[in-house]
């Protein structure tokens, strides 16, 4: 990286596996203190916690309600 240039985090859409800059996906976070509850959507990407990102594929948006694998990254909280 030469001088000037900014980093640009890179993260993969939970859904296809493709890595995507961080700003071009939609962050979704396990909401703090909820036992059984769902992701919900960080569109600011503020939000503490353990983060899963989804690209702006339809086919991924529309996946993403069914994919369970938050369960068990979320420190336990979720059976």
């Amino acid at each position: 990286m030469t001088d000037g240039q900014k980093h640009i985090p890179i993260r993969t859409c939970v859904i296809c596996r493709r890595r995507f800059a961080k700003s071009d996906l939609l962050r979704y976070v396990c909401p703090p203190g909820e036992p059984c509850g769902d992701p919900v959507a960080d569109e600011a990407q503020t939000q503490p916690g353990r983060g899963y990102y989804v690209c702006s594929s339809e086919q991924c948006r529309q996946r993403f309600p069914k994919f369970r694998g938050w369960r068990r990254k979320c420190k336990g909280v979720h059976a």
